[in-house]
């Protein structure tokens, strides 16, 4: 075994295979289609529940939820998982805006810009990305998505709409005007804005800039300044409209961010962004062709993914890394966007609108498929460079609020809100679990009527139906006792007390009407939720993953399918340690035997 050998993990949050199918038999992902010509590739099927935090974790710890998903922002700890593998045996592992569900293990090791799910600001971030604009009132929120619908898990949010509410006024003053960056923790910095003919002169914390409409800025420093508790950090600008006879401004602000590195590397981190520039988490407008200006996703993502694929290549080639492992976004955000006004089989698809919105997606994977291209440009001979996704997407058609299906069956006590009063419910489910995980209540339940409790829990989700226009459906696809769910990968003390998965088309939701299930107003797609096996003829949530490089046979498509095999998402974590020299006792994942040579 190589004792160099090393692993670059391009993650993607919802690649969808039928689509990588179809835009490379298109001619417009050459880089992604030399993937599959030189290497190795597969579909993966998704643990529930289908979302980023469990399958990335499954798929990086090489280790079945049972063993490694403890909760969202709980890192797993002491169960031999390929990390702890590493570290054991002196190798290093870079997580790079990667899920805060696994950090990495070594005291050498480098964890940057997780991503943040806890309330409020991540704490790298100084300032919010903005839309500054002297006409606010040129957007308008839609008032299903604002007030009646909230989607995803927690249902508190309209998660599955990447909605983003960051716009501020841009005021006018005696010589120009003046935009206020909301600095998190401080005071606003003041931009002031001043015309210069046809073009807008902008300063801010001492650095000037001057901008044409569609123009950037450079990036400007903004070290020292007391607004931004003195952190050093870094903004720049896009001029998206400019009328100077009207008065009227558009601009854009980027998201000012001071990551550091965890586990002790502070210097690692200074020099990444040194190098590259500085690091953004998160883009200014969503990826939604209904929204003004989202163009400026795909080139804010651009810059992002870009500097992740840079920052690998300086971890493995220059820094002494094994292991550099990151997440990229875009692609699942354009299909909650954009997906089921694509599908034929979505209620909300229109024949005249299908190319505008495929065009979004097919978008956000090209430059998907550049930076892979920068990737294999860089790479060396003993690097493994591996492009996966830890599930798929499909459209979606009903919102289902789940504790208020147990509230009809006596399980459940909810409040003025319609949230699930935990202190007086018999079954409940805990928001950091994945929200498909029902757990009894042992402080009012006695352990011999657990059982019982059970049983009555299989009952509320199992006779749960819907009447539709192409006649009755079950909203629940599968439901399982925990001590049945051994063969889905869950066990342990961790886990509830029942595990289920919602049918194709159902989605984690709350309305205004308090309807425990509805047909959505709304269009979206989703996949953390509905069962791991959801398709139709146009997309899928599986996974996929492409291997190339270092100890990979070429031209390999491993079968899947029920009667000849079907790999899980601990499978590449198993085969990461195998190309790594390291063990596998410890880890559940197999090997993909099919792929090494």
């Amino acid at each position: 075994m190589n004792r160099n050998r090393k692993v670059l993990l391009l993650g993607v949050d919802g690649l969808i295979p039928e689509l990588v199918e179809r835009f490379c038999a298109e001619g417009v992902l050459p880089n992604i289609q030399r993937l599959r010509d030189e290497g190795g590739s597969t579909r993966l099927l998704p643990y529930i529940s289908t979302w980023g935090d469990t399958n990335f974790v499954s798929f990086l710890t090489g280790q079945a939820p049972g063993t490694s998903w403890v909760g969202q922002r709980q890192p797993p700890s002491g169960t031999g998982h390929l990390l702890e593998l590493m570290r054991d045996a002196g190798q290093r592992a870079a997580l790079v805006h990667f899920p805060e569900s696994l950090v990495p293990a070594g005291e050498r090791d480098l964890c940057f810009a997780p991503f943040y799910s806890g309330s409020g600001p991540a704490p790298m971030e100084l300032a919010p990305a903005c839309l500054h604009s002297t006409h606010l009132d040129q957007w308008t929120r839609t008032v299903s998505t604002a007030t009646t619908e909230a989607l995803g898990w927690p249902p508190t949010g309209t998660l599955a709409h990447h909605q983003k509410h960051n716009r501020f006024a841009i005021e006018r003053t005696d010589d120009g005007f003046v935009a206020l960056i909301p600095a998190h923790r401080a005071e606003p910095v003041r931009v002031n804005l001043q015309a210069d003919g046809e073009r807008l002169r902008l300063t801010v914390a001492g650095s000037e800039a001057s901008l044409g409409v569609g123009e950037w800025s450079d990036w400007l420093p903004l070290v020292g300044v007391h607004a931004i508790t003195g952190k050093p950090g870094a903004v720049r600008f896009k001029l998206l409209d400019y009328d100077v006879t009207n008065g009227k401004i558009d601009l854009l602000q980027s998201q000012v961010t001071a990551p550091a590195g965890g586990s002790g590397r502070p210097g690692l981190a200074r020099r990444l962004i040194e190098r590259h520039g500085p690091f953004i988490s998160k883009w200014t407008v969503s990826a939604d062709p209904d929204t003004r200006y989202f163009e400026t996703s795909f080139e804010e993502g651009r810059y992002q993914l870009e500097w992740l694929v840079d920052s690998a290549l300086t971890l493995l080639n220059d820094e002494g890394f094994s292991l550099f492992a990151t997440v990229f976004r875009l692609n699942d955000e354009t299909h909650h966007t954009c997906l089921a006004q694509c599908d034929p089989e979505s209620k909300f698809y229109q024949a005249d609108d299908h190319q505008r919105y495929l065009e979004v997606i097919r978008g956000s994977y090209r430059i998907l498929d550049d930076a892979v291209g920068r990737a294999l440009e860089g790479c060396d001979d003993d690097t493994t460079l591996v492009l996966a996704s830890d599930h798929g997407d499909v459209p979606n058609s009903h919102l289902c609020d789940i504790h208020r299906r147990l509230a009809e069956f006596d399980l459940c006590t909810i409040d003025a809100e319609g949230k699930a009063d935990v202190a007086q419910s018999q079954a409940f489910l805990k928001d950091e679990r994945g929200g498909l995980e029902i757990f009894v209540n042992r402080d009012l339940v006695p352990a011999a009527e657990i059982a019982r409790v059970q049983t009555r829990i299989l009952k509320a989700l199992t006779t749960w139906y819907v009447e539709t226009d192409a006649g009755e459906r079950n909203v629940v696809a599968l439901a399982l006792k925990k001590q049945d769910a051994a063969p889905l990968g869950y066990w342990g003390e961790r886990m509830g007390d029942v595990l289920f998965a919602y049918a194709p088309g159902f989605v984690w939701g709350t309305n205004q009407r308090g309807d425990t299930v509805a047909e959505l107003v709304t269009p979206g797609a989703n996949h953390g939720p509905q069962i791991p096996s959801a398709s139709t003829a146009f997309a899928s949530n599986h996974g996929i993953a492409f291997f190339h490089g270092a100890g990979i046979r070429t031209g390999v498509e491993l079968p899947f399918d029920t009667t000849r095999g079907v790999q899980r998402m601990d499978s590449p974590g198993a085969t990461f340690a195998r190309l790594l020299g390291l063990s596998t006792d410890s880890l559940d994942g197999k090997v993909l035997e099919g792929l090494v040579e």
